[in-house]
């Protein structure tokens, strides 16, 4: 507090010493003061002169004075007095400032004293389109013959030096032998795949120009809520509606969708639901928030006769994590795959022993295993006929339930199972768990 004291101090000076300025002036060989000039005239001879010299006046500019006095304070003291002030002011003091603010702009608004427009909301959907939206490009996929397979969006998320990444769908690519970016004005430039992660289905290239792109960022996903306004921006049907921008809101956060076609909803995407109009095109395109920053990259829409404004997104969380991923390895360390191939036990135990599974005495939950795919993560530790009771720390009550529960591990993690093996209940410690690498 000492520094406060100071500032007030020499504050208090330089108020004193101006007030005091109004009664000063200078002249040439002469003051005009009284009392200073019967002084003089006491002790000096007097002096007689045949013409009066001229007498010069000069008002000091006191606002000057105030002016160049209070930028040497803010100079020299602001910033330590502004940290003591804040290193002093304890966090509940802090909060009851902040509440007392809010407080009194929500009755300001209340009460017509400051008012909030659509036409701000408007303003932002504006600066999106006018930037943001400007880094959603093209990609389109060739085969061998050159001949074009497929056409999707893609976001260019990252630029160094004359490199551009572009984020997308693998399923816009994962046919492809060659590839290109397409821009607005129907310019193309060559594009080389980084790689993919075909579980979540996201891909990265990259293109070499010395041109200027716009660049987007990814927002943060975990702070999306339920009714946040969001803009799709992608090329819906061809590139003949490119740039193509819609609007909605979040309708839903955590969707799962069964991916692989095995009857149980993969957890390894908790998509973010919208009701922005998307459609074939829009695959690998960006979903932004209000502010222009990515939160989620659009891959699937769900249409039928009796379905409306259902599209979904892989969160920008997700996808930020595989881009770097992709960019570092060539592949995404973010979902591991274990490699099995099982069926449920509880409730099916009876058709399982139908087909001549031997079920142990008493397990009524579990994953009979039927196969286990090479190279994966249980390769070399899990048997055919094993009956796994459980994986890490989740016991294995229903596929539904370990999907869910597993999501929370990453390739690298390294997980102990049980299983029973010839009607013998083991123990196996150690298994890192591996990523999925592209064929």
């Amino acid at each position: 507090m000492k520094k406060i004291y100071i500032f007030l101090g020499v504050l208090l000076t330089s108020l004193l010493f101006i007030s005091c300025t109004n009664d000063f002036s200078t002249t040439a060989n002469e003051t005009t003061n009284s009392s200073l000039t019967a002084t003089v005239s006491s002790t000096i001879p007097a002096t007689t002169y045949t013409t009066q010299p001229p007498v010069t006046t000069t008002q000091i500019d006191f606002d000057m004075v105030i002016s160049d006095v209070y930028q040497m304070i803010y100079e020299e003291l602001y910033d330590q007095v502004r940290a003591e002030v804040i290193s002093n002011l304890s966090e509940e003091r802090f909060e009851l400032i902040y509440a007392q603010v809010i407080e009194e702009l929500t009755s300001q608004i209340e009460a017509g004293t400051i008012t909030i427009s659509a036409a701000s909301v408007i303003d932002m959907i504006y600066n999106v389109q006018l930037q943001s939206a400007n880094s959603v490009v093209g990609v389109i996929s060739y085969d061998d013959t050159g001949q074009q397979i497929s056409y999707g969006s893609g976001v260019i998320y990252k630029h160094v030096a004359n490199k551009y990444y572009v984020v997308s769908n693998n399923h816009v690519v994962e046919e492809g032998t060659s590839f290109e970016i397409q821009f607005e004005d129907e310019s193309t430039s060559l594009a080389i795949l980084v790689g993919v992660d075909d579980l979540v289905d996201v891909s990265v290239l990259y293109f070499l120009s010395d041109d200027e792109y716009t660049v987007s960022d990814f927002g943060d996903s975990s702070q999306v809520n339920k009714g946040d306004i969001i803009l799709a921006v992608g090329h819906p049907r061809g590139y003949d509606f490119y740039g193509t921008m819609t609007m909605g809101i979040v309708s839903g956060l955590d969707r799962f969708f069964d991916i692989d076609g095995d009857n149980v909803n993969d957890m390894f995407v908790n998509y973010i639901q919208h009701d922005a109009a998307i459609n074939s095109g829009n695959s690998g395109g960006a979903l932004f928030d209000i502010n222009g920053d990515v939160i989620g990259i659009n891959v699937i829409k769900l249409a039928a006769t009796d379905i409306e404004g259902m599209g979904f997104a892989i969160p920008s969380n997700l996808v930020a994590a595989i881009c770097a991923d992709i960019e570092e390895f060539g592949y995404s360390l973010q979902k591991p795959v274990l490699g099995i191939n099982f069926r449920e036990i509880g409730g099916h135990v009876s058709d399982l022993i139908s087909i001549g599974a031997i079920i142990p005495n008493g397990v009524t939950e579990g994953f009979y295993i039927f196969a286990i795919v090479e190279g994966a993560s249980f390769d070399g530790y899990v048997q055919e006929d094993d009956v796994i009771v459980q994986i890490a720390d989740i016991v294995l009550t229903s596929a539904e339930d370990f999907v869910y529960n597993f999501s929370k591990y990453k390739v690298g993690d390294i997980i102990s199972i049980s299983l029973y093996r010839d009607g013998v209940l083991i123990f196996i410690d150690n298994i890192e768990l591996k990523a999925k690498v592209a064929d």
